[in-house]
């Protein structure tokens, strides 16, 4: 049952993701004025980019989207590349809009997971896997970036410091509770148990049960299995996927008629993925196009064509995925009604086997 407390926890919750996401958008508002612009010099910027550009600009995002699929489908042995384009865009789509993103894109794909027929153990192992590489491949590319620039003499914008930092405490603090928890079976176990027993002091239960730690130490297995199969297509594919990130950032700077060399875009990029590993805001909005313009400014950049480079790059790159995740994630819900629509008949027609273990059935 739930009480008042859980619901002014929750509506806590929700206030505070809301105010982030609100920041976001805030931040992104102000941008011109930081940079001394107009919006209208940027949306006239913008507007004057030729169609047939724009259109060369959404392929080469998604060809760095069809890249990440090699990610997606090592993480999860089985899994297809139409399932985890769909699930990469959908789950994009949940975090980037709503208060409460992440976890509800999350659980998104747990739900889609599963009526595709994966365990929760395969999913959480996936999860882990994918967001592991992800950030490692971040953080490493832009401080070996940032470390590269600093030995050959380039003068970096100012307050690299804090990014770095943060950056670190991020990766360190969330890769030190995944190597607690994961490092042996038995801290793995103590993990789920302790789990166990904050849920039971929550829901004010007096018996503890043992569903985390099982299903904890499930997921170990599974990703154990998972990173020694497929370690290497991971990072081909995290390496591969940043490669063309970087080069859709340098195209659209080419494509707004900023003059900016390979050497300051590549900078730019990985400051830009540096800010994003803490994101403070959904998918480090405001924050992140605020400290990729400011660095290309730094390097003489014209203040209005590095605003309107950045908003576009980030536009493909985070505000494209909404509308299209969006209409997956909305089909695969409209899918899974019909079947829960149809299942009565079908249970008529089919033994009572088949319809319980077809893995199409399977609640979400």
């Amino acid at each position: 049952m739930r009480t008042k407390a859980d619901s002014r926890r929750t509506g806590a919750m929700l206030l505070c993701s809301l105010t982030v996401t609100v920041l976001g958008g805030a931040l992104i508002a102000v941008l011109p004025h930081l940079v001394g612009v107009s919006w209208s010099a940027i949306g006239a910027t913008l507007g004057s980019i030729p169609v047939p550009v724009l259109l060369g600009l959404v392929a080469l995002w998604f060809a760095g989207l069809g890249v990440h699929v090699i990610v997606l489908m090592a993480a999860m042995k089985g899994l297809t590349a139409r399932q985890a384009l769909a699930l990469n865009l959908s789950g994009s789509a949940v975090s980037n809009l709503i208060p409460l993103g992440g976890p509800a894109g999350v659980g998104l794909g747990y739900g889609m997971a599963r009526s595709w027929g994966f365990g929760c153990d395969q999913y959480a192992s996936y999860t882990v896997a994918t967001n592991v590489w992800n950030a490692l491949g971040k953080f490493l590319m832009g401080t070996s970036v940032l470390a590269t620039a600093a030995l050959l003499g380039t003068g970096l914008p100012s307050g690299l410091g804090s990014v770095v930092l943060g950056a670190t405490a991020f990766v360190a603090f969330g890769g030190g509770v995944a190597g607690l928890t994961l490092r042996t079976e038995r801290t793995t176990v103590a993990a789920g148990q302790r789990v166990d027993r904050w849920i039971a002091a929550v829901r004010r239960h007096d018996e503890v049960t043992a569903v985390c730690s099982g299903w904890l130490l499930n997921s170990r297995r599974e990703l154990g299995t998972a990173v020694r199969s497929g370690w290497k297509r991971m990072s081909l594919g995290v390496l591969c996927y940043l490669v063309l990130q970087a080069a859709l950032l340098l195209a659209c700077m080419a494509a707004v008629g900023a003059h900016v060399t390979v050497g300051v875009a590549v900078i730019a990029f990985a400051i830009e993925r540096l800010i994003s590993l803490a994101p403070i805001t959904p998918g480090a909005s405001g924050i992140a196009e605020i400290g990729t313009v400011a660095a290309l400014h730094s390097f003489g950049v014209d203040p209005v064509a590095a605003a309107a480079g950045v908003l576009l790059y980030r536009t493909l790159m985070f505000g494209i995925q909404i509308p299209i995740g969006g209409a997956i994630g909305l089909g695969w819900l409209a899918g899974v009604r019909r079947q829960r629509a149809l299942l009565p008949k079908i249970e008529v027609v089919l033994p009572e086997a088949v319809v319980l273990t077809s893995p199409q059935l399977a609640s979400p």
